[in-house]
């Protein structure tokens, strides 16, 4: 399977999804005009990844905003990512990176992570 990479631009984050250590980068800004363009490639990927049943899935956000839109999809990339942690028990979990004085996007991992049955680290850089 190859990687997945999507140069960032200013309104939208880069991608590095890497089949072989099972690192997912979400990193940047996200608020494209239509969310659903940048995000459903990526959710086709994530499915045919698991497929291959990686033993290890370790999903690294870093952003310094993201409109509702682009929360709703992130939340729909997640699910799947849980559904797989669910019947795998492989080890899957978010990194949730945030600037330190950005408690929006603190506050936002937060509530992702009550959602989401996924083990989270947050990381405060």
């Amino acid at each position: 399977m190859k990687p997945l990479i999507i140069e960032g631009e200013f309104k939208c984050p880069s991608i590095d999804f890497n089949p072989s250590s099972g690192l997912l980068k979400i990193v940047g800004r996200s608020i494209p005009e239509n969310p659903v363009k940048l995000y459903q490639p990526l959710e086709d990927w994530i499915a045919e990844f698991i497929k291959t049943d990686p033993k290890e899935v370790i999903l690294f956000v870093y952003l310094d905003y993201l409109n509702t839109h682009s929360t709703e999809c992130l939340l729909i990339l997640m699910k799947r990512l849980e559904i797989y942690l669910k019947e795998s028990g492989h080890n899957v979990k978010v990194i949730w990176n945030f600037d330190e004085d950005d408690e929006d996007m603190e506050a936002l991992g937060e509530d992702l992570e009550s959602i989401i049955q996924i083990p989270f680290e947050f990381k405060r850089l």
